[in-house]
């Protein structure tokens, strides 16, 4: 079985692999708009439709896409106060929201749920990454709304975002369990796996180390709030109110992953500040490996 430290250091590696295309001039950081819009309009609609649509849903299941979205909430009013403390300007107040926000509960999630709880525990890490799909879905609408221009350009945004309607069309076929056919379903399989590789070698791309430095004292609060004061508040959070067993041990497990990298993706297409969501995305995903198994070794 595969441990949780090389599940990690493939998205690290492929990582790596980006900022090398650009330092030999193969790519470049100017392509990684390209490559963000083929992820949100196809490859991240298509992965979320296969995941949500064949879901066996059951039992107290249907409480994991709640907590997680209001757990989402939790770390936006965090990331809300600690922008007005420091008197960050809209953009950046909102590149930070998404940063601490957002979590890696799908491609680093995934495989490690599946490792230490079992096929069980994997069904309950889809849920779990369905409250963290709607995220995406509210932020993409909501900084349309904010920086998308005139009214009408706004609503044809919200209205035209992909993913959000991956998540209801996913919703009807699951609950009407509509056979998709062979075709379509490995067509789709194939478009979603191209998601996470495009987004590490976009964030590859972006990765700028001379500009670190400018982002020092955000990147360390992001970061110790996402590896290690998540998992710890919602632990308190789920064992206050009596929840247990494996709806308690994969929430808190999955509230301690890296940074969404659709993070990247977000920032990309609404001019946030991209060098400081590379930053946070590069080093929580590298320092997880150290912060994870301390958190496995806890709630297990």
């Amino acid at each position: 079985m595969v441990n949780s430290i090389e599940v990690i250091l493939v998205p690290a590696l492929m990582i790596i692999v980006g900022m090398l295309l650009k330092k030999f001039n193969i790519l470049e950081e100017s392509h990684s708009a390209i490559l963000s819009k083929i992820v949100l309009n196809i490859s991240l609609p298509a992965l979320i439709f296969l995941n949500v649509s064949t879901a066996d849903i059951g039992g107290e299941m249907i409480f994991l896409p709640i907590i997680a979205f209001g757990f989402s909430l939790i770390c936006m009013a965090i990331a809300f106060i600690y922008s007005k403390i420091r008197g960050y300007s809209k953009v950046k107040t909102w590149t930070i929201i998404i940063l601490l926000a957002m979590m890696n509960t799908a491609f680093i999630g995934y495989p490690i749920v599946l490792g230490v709880f079992g096929d069980e525990g994997f069904v309950n890490a889809i849920f779990y990454d369905m409250g963290i799909a709607l995220i995406l879905v509210f932020f993409g609408v909501i900084l349309s709304t904010m920086f998308g221009g005139d009214r009408k350009e706004v609503i044809k945004n919200g209205l035209s975002f992909v993913p959000l309607w991956a998540i209801v069309f996913a919703i009807i076929f699951n609950v009407f369990n509509v056979q998709i056919g062979y075709v379509l379903e490995n067509s789709l399989n194939y478009l979603g796996e191209s998601a996470i590789p495009l987004i590490m070698l976009s964030l590859g791309l972006t990765i700028n180390f001379n500009e670190f430095r400018d982002y020092l004292s955000d990147t360390v609060f992001l970061t110790l709030s996402r590896l290690i004061i998540s998992p710890v508040i919602l632990y308190a959070i789920l064992s206050g109110i009596g929840c247990g067993g494996l709806l308690l041990q994969v929430s808190v497990l999955e509230s301690a992953m890296p940074t969404a990298m659709n993070a990247l993706v977000l920032a990309i297409n609404y001019d946030l500040e991209v060098e400081l969501v590379s930053s946070v995305i590069f080093v929580t995903t590298i320092l997880s490996l150290l912060t994870l198994p301390v958190v496995m070794g806890f709630i297990a």
